[in-house]
């Protein structure tokens, strides 16, 4: 697939780049219509020359799969799609692409593009029509498991790469808890660096201390920030403890108060430069998020949670030149970056508890999520070889 960004050449060599030995079966945890999931075992079958097998060691659950899972899912589906592991097995074509082989360490993103498009030809392959889940599109952690080989998510033991996959390495030194970090952090080093064009020193404002609000918090501070402020509700007490972990100054703004007043105090009066709405929340925030940003300031809205009008004051945005842009995704380019602070330890995302469960448990805590009702960090790592307690 032409469209999709190499892999650097690789620095070390690893053996037979061919298919190597599976085990016979995997275990997956898979999602059914109607809100259930059951664990079943499914079938390995050799990898073909342009595809792989991956061995999954950490799968991250985020909202995008909680919101699946809860709606329920169309067909059995494995689900996951923040997958970190190592090639178990690579057909020779797809090592030579790739540029991996058995026992490499990757992270896999999500997208499954076709290579062909102006949208791929560009780089832009998160963008191509083939991966937009609003039409139809197909990305890793969504594919039915009705589909040879089954396994097209992140929540089993071992997950197919077809030849279409998009794969980057990972240092060795990188803690597994911190490789799960990895997509969503780069998420946030796009948003804040790129379309936020964050300079040093200027005062950031995240709405919403969830999992891409905690990553954008700690781009934030990478992209050497003034004063960071992070706004949650008051059942998010646990998680703004974390945001101040990372350095940020939290908010906590009561439903329906005005909390524009709550985040000019935290800024000492100052106005803001940049604000990130991760929350997903009620569209009328953007009027506040509006009246915090000073001359040239830029707003950036992530993925809401349902289609929704937008309002703004466009008389204060031009007065003011502001900008708003809307983000989905990130460039390879994130992706680098990301890794090189995770691994470096300039991320500060450490601070922020890992919270382990087995393949069994991954119903009953997607079900708990969807409830509102999961653990107070929102880093959930799906971990296939860990047994159940």
């Amino acid at each position: 697939m032409g469209g999709s960004p190499p892999i650097a050449p690789r620095s070390t060599a690893s053996g037979d780049t061919g298919t190597t030995p599976l085990p016979q079966a995997a275990r997956a945890s898979v999602a059914l219509p109607g809100a259930r999931s059951e664990l079943r075992t499914f079938p390995l079958r050799a990898a073909g020359p342009r595809e792989g097998w991956l061995r999954v060691t950490a799968s991250g659950i985020c909202g995008t799969d909680v919101g699946l899972f809860h709606r329920g899912v169309a067909a059995e589906t494995v689900l996951g799609h923040h997958v970190v592991g190592r090639i178990a097995a690579v057909g020779t074509e797809a090592a030579h692409r790739w540029q991996v082989g058995p026992g490499d360490r990757v992270v896999v993103e999500e997208y499954l593009p076709c290579g062909e498009c102006p949208r791929c030809a560009s780089g832009a392959y998160r963008l191509c029509p083939q991966t937009d889940l609003w039409g139809g599109g197909r990305r890793i952690g969504t594919v039915p498991a009705g589909e040879d080989p089954a396994l097209f998510g992140g929540n089993a033991e071992f997950m197919f790469l077809p030849e279409n996959a998009v794969l980057h390495r990972l240092p060795e030194r990188l803690p597994e808890e911190l490789a799960a970090w990895v997509l969503p952090y780069a998420n946030a080093v796009d948003w804040v660096l790129r379309a936020g064009r964050l300079a040093a020193g200027e005062n950031v404002v995240v709405l919403g201390p969830g999992y891409h609000g905690l990553a954008v918090t700690a781009a934030a501070r990478l992209g050497e920030a003034g004063e960071v402020v992070v706004v949650g509700l008051p059942r998010d007490a646990e998680r703004l403890g974390m945001a101040e972990a990372l350095g940020a100054t939290a908010v906590t703004a009561e439903e329906s108060g005005d909390w524009g007043a709550a985040v000019r105090a935290a800024l000492g009066g100052a106005s803001c430069d940049l604000v990130v709405d991760t929350s997903g929340s009620d569209p009328g925030v953007v009027d506040v998020a509006v009246d915090l940003l000073g001359h040239g300031g830029r707003l950036v809205l992530t993925t809401p949670k349902q289609p929704a009008a937008v309002p703004a004051d466009s008389a204060a945005m031009i007065r003011r030149c502001l900008t708003l842009t809307a983000v989905r995704g990130r460039p390879p380019e994130a992706i680098g970056r990301a890794i090189a602070s995770l691994a470096d330890g300039t991320s500060g995302l450490e601070h922020v508890p890992t919270v382990d469960i087995p393949l069994d448990e991954v119903g009953d805590m997607l079900t708990r999520l969807a409830a509102g009702a999961g653990p107070s960090s929102p880093h959930i790592v799906v971990r296939p070889d860990t047994p159940h307690p």
